[in-house]
């Protein structure tokens, strides 16, 4: 008890350092945020700057800031000049730095190691070599960031963020933006000196990012005026005015209708001014964003005469937006969406769902025993296993639509888009365990695991946050369990899922081994008892499961890509089969066997493949009959129906199967030459004299009878079915009440007793156990 109340203090204890290191980064962000855009929205900077640098210090809890200048000394020598400071009032102040206004003084010459650098800087004092370390402990700091500021490719000076009270370790978002706040000062900076520099007032004008105009105030509203800065965006002002209706055609076309929406609504007025952000095409093509201001003049009666406007460049202000949005979306360790990111995405994923569209899972993934991991080989590795875990998720992506995040510490979660069944998650989550087991080689080799749980979208959700909370339940079974494994959020579909993806991979086996077979059901002439043909009918002898129907694993067959491998396996058989009966001295029937949609649609040349299986076994064509049900001829493109029709012209017969199920039975008659019809057993189950069961059944022998098409009906179990059918016409039939499907033994002996049934031949009909 002891021992899990320790480690359950210690999972606390981490918990805890984990939500306020997540809260001081978010503080952090929202600093950089509020600097940028006061920043951006001066133009002096220089007296802002002594408030910002007081913000980042309090918030990053630092004991000094400093903003530095490089200045060049009367001999030439680069100093670097104090700018503006910043210090916690616990401090003990630092010794004097040469300030800009009057760089000569202290030699600072021991810094340069430290202030050269062109990068980030983070340096511990006790680790520093002198003379830079004694340097360090003369202002009293103990950890030191740095970072360089640049006007364009210029170094103009630096940001240094001093620890006086600890060696501490700063996080990779406090880092990071440093970065951007060095950027966004030094391009602050920039602009102020750029503007100090513009002295003459016409070059100001024609270089400035403001564009007024003027436009006439009744349609077709034309432009009357422009200033001469457009120029600046690569347009002539007097061919814009040549053309007065040319600059509608320059706003980008989702923008357009605003801006007809403000015209009209000026013009009505309905409106006296507007203020709107839009996008402008200039003359290589891309968008310049402005805010565009109008406002209308009108008339004593209150018509209006014109519309004023003013467009102001904001380009640089939405990158930086932009730039600042995708940092506060971005995990800074792997560069992958964060939690927010993923959670907008998944709003996005289930309202299109809700609304019809195709459905998605959640993979939540948890590295198993990453803390030992990060213990033993330090937090260094362990960011650089999350990267390589990163790495390997994005490698398995099905989809660009698929979005992989990671949520914080050891966890990583995938939104797995146009699912169509909850099989194709396990699928991709089985793969997912394979590629996170292989070992990971960082310096070391690392071997790790993962447990997956998944949720499933579906109408009954009530929302993103329930399938949230359903991943989560399913990752805590899957590591209750034992990790290393994957768990659906519902027991059962977590059991049907995961047997449908081991079937899946077991058939690759069964394929390349023996557990495979066919059995034979007899077709019957019902006067004479003669057998007329066979359907071969394939089984799997499971080791696990047992035996196994064609209608249960044909559609796994078809998922996982080996239903063209298993039509050629039972292609084969049937052949070999066949062989084996005629060198025997028999002579059976033609043997029919089905072609799934997946195995017609995954070649254009299936006939081509058929008939050089039959020239390899030296089969004619005539002792095969492929069947092929209504749902398949509904499937098939033009491209396929041209196969079943050269099926046809080489010889093979044609059975339609399952006839009356699908949508446009007389349509398939009509399109396809086809030698048998075979009623589904549905129609027969419940057959009687008086029901719609038995009017589908003579209609089929009527169109099969005017066809010139022999008619087989499927499922006859018991004498008073026999009747029936015979007694609406039909003359074939197949069915338990003759024969359930046998072994290629049983064949034979049927053949050597001269190919003819009634019934009791084989089994009794009341006892014979149904084959699933």
């Amino acid at each position: 008890m002891a021992h899990l109340s320790n480690e359950n203090g210690r999972q606390h204890g981490d918990s805890a350092r984990r939500d306020s290191q997540a809260a001081a980064d978010n503080s952090v962000r929202q600093a950089i945020a509020a600097s940028a855009i006061e920043l951006l929205r001066s133009l002096a900077p220089e007296t802002l700057i002594p408030k910002i640098l007081k913000r980042f210090g309090q918030t990053c809890s630092a004991s000094r800031v400093q903003l530095y200048e490089y200045k060049r000394l009367p001999g030439g020598a680069l100093i670097p000049a104090l700018r503006d400071t910043w210090q916690a009032p616990s401090v003990t102040p630092a010794p004097p730095m040469p300030s800009a206004e009057t760089p000569a003084g202290c030699d600072f010459s021991q810094a340069v190691p430290l202030l050269e650098s062109e990068d980030i800087v983070t340096v511990l004092t006790r680790d520093a070599e002198e003379p830079l370390r004694g340097f360090l402990n003369s202002v009293g700091a103990k950890s030191v960031l740095l970072t360089p500021v640049f006007i364009g490719k210029e170094r103009w000076g630096g940001i240094i963020f001093e620890d006086c009270a600890r060696e501490r370790t700063w996080s990779s978002v406090e880092v990071d933006t440093l970065k951007l706040l060095a950027e966004m000062i030094g391009s602050a900076i920039g602009r102020a000196r750029d503007l100090q520099e513009s002295l003459d007032a016409s070059w100001v004008v024609e270089h400035s990012p403001v564009v007024l105009y003027r436009i006439g105030g009744k349609p077709p509203f034309p432009l009357i005026y422009i200033s001469r800065t457009v120029s600046r965006y690569g347009y002539d002002a007097r061919d814009l005015l040549a053309s007065p209706g040319l600059y509608l055609e320059v706003f980008h076309p989702d923008d357009l209708p605003g801006v007809m929406s403000d015209i009209n609504g000026l013009a009505a007025g309905r409106i006296r001014e507007a203020r709107r952000e839009r996008r402008v095409r200039v003359a290589d093509g891309s968008y310049v964003w402005f805010e565009d201001r109008t406002h209308g003049h009108y008339g004593p009666g209150g018509e209006l005469l014109e519309i004023e406007g003013v467009l102001v460049d904001i380009t640089e202000r939405k990158n930086a937006e932009a730039k600042l949005e995708h940092v506060s979306l971005s995990d800074p360790v792997t560069g992958l969406p964060n939690r927010r990111a993923f959670m907008i995405e998944l709003d996005h994923a289930f309202a299109a769902a809700h609304r019809g569209g195709p459905a998605f899972a959640i993979h939540y993934i948890d590295l198993d025993r990453f803390k030992d991991i990060n213990d033993v080989f330090g937090h260094s590795k362990g960011d650089e296993l999350l990267k390589a875990v990163a790495d390997r998720l994005r490698r398995l992506r099905r989809r660009s639509a698929d979005v992989i995040a990671r949520f914080g510490g050891d966890e990583f979660v995938i939104l797995q888009s146009e699912i169509s069944d909850p099989s194709d998650a396990g699928a991709l989550a089985a793969r997912l365990l394979k590629a996170i087991a292989e070992p990971f080689t960082i310096g070391n080799e690392i071997h790790t695991t993962a447990s997956i749980g998944i949720a499933v979208y579906g109408p009954d959700v009530s929302g993103p946050e329930e399938l949230v909370k359903q991943v989560d339940l399913a990752l805590y079974r899957a590591k209750d369990l034992g990790r290393n494994q994957f768990h659906f959020h519902s027991e059962a579909l977590d059991a049907a899922t995961i047997e449908r993806v081991m079937l899946g991979g077991d058939l690759q086996r069964a394929l390349d081994g023996d557990e495979l077979l066919l059995n034979f059901q007899p077709q019957v002439e019902i006067a004479t008892g003669r057998i007329i043909g066979f359907e071969a009918l394939a089984r799997w002898n499971h080791p696990k499961y047992g035996s196994i129907g064609p209608t249960r694993f044909i559609a796994i067959a078809e998922s996982n890509g080996t239903i063209h491998r298993l039509g050629c396996w039972v292609i084969d058989a049937v052949c070999h089969q066949i062989v084996e009966w005629r060198a025997a001295g028999l002579k059976p029937p033609p043997i029919a066997f089905n072609v799934s949609a997946g195995q017609l649609k995954g070649t254009a040349e299936f006939d081509r493949e058929l008939a050089d299986r039959l020239r390899h076994w030296s089969i004619e064509p005539k002792a095969v009959e492929i069947e092929l049900t209504e749902t398949v001829l509904m499937e098939t493109t033009r491209r396929h129906r041209d196969i079943i029709n050269r099926l046809y012209d080489l010889g093979v017969p044609i059975a339609i199967d399952d006839f009356g199920t699908g949508y446009s039975s007389l349509s398939y008659l009509r399109n396809y030459r086809v030698n048998h019809i075979k009623v589904a057993q549905e129609f027969i189950k419940d057959i009687k004299p008086d029901s719609g069961d038995i009017a589908i059944v003579r209609a089929a022998i009527g169109l099969g009878r005017e066809l010139g098409i022999a008619v087989i009906a499927e499922g006859v179990e018991t004498k008073y079915q026999l009747e029936l059918v015979r007694g609406a016409g039909c003359e074939f039939v197949q069915g338990y009440y003759f024969s359930p499907p046998v072994s290629a033994a049983d064949v034979a002996d049927l053949l050597r007793r001269g190919g003819v049934l009634s019934p009791g031949t084989v089994a009794n009909r009341e006892s014979e156990a149904r084959l699933p």
